[in-house]
């Protein structure tokens, strides 16, 4: 049986004030993977949690998953979709 991987994960914790945070999560996709060294397929998201809230230091956590490829367009409305061939049986 072969098994194929969706997506890779990874993930990592940060220590930073609040306001490194805010700068933070404002970076790109792009900026992020370059300023963690972070490989091209990843698509990072970012979050944040702190145990008191009178701390001005939060835990970050960053997210990696494998970025999935392109969908095929929709179709338009209105436009009709070719109906799938029924199986041919045999004889």
């Amino acid at each position: 049986m072969r098994c194929r991987v969706i997506g890779l994960v990874l993930a990592a914790a940060l220590s930073m004030t609040i306001a490194e945070f805010i700068e933070f999560q404002k970076l790109s996709p792009e900026d992020l993977r370059a300023r963690l060294s972070l490989p091209a397929a990843c698509d990072p998201t970012v979050t944040a949690s702190t145990p008191d809230a009178g701390q001005s230091l939060v835990t970050v956590g960053v997210e990696c998953r494998a970025q999935q490829p392109a969908e095929a367009p929709a179709t338009r409305p209105g436009e009709r979709t070719k109906p799938a061939r029924p199986a041919q049986r045999g004889s």
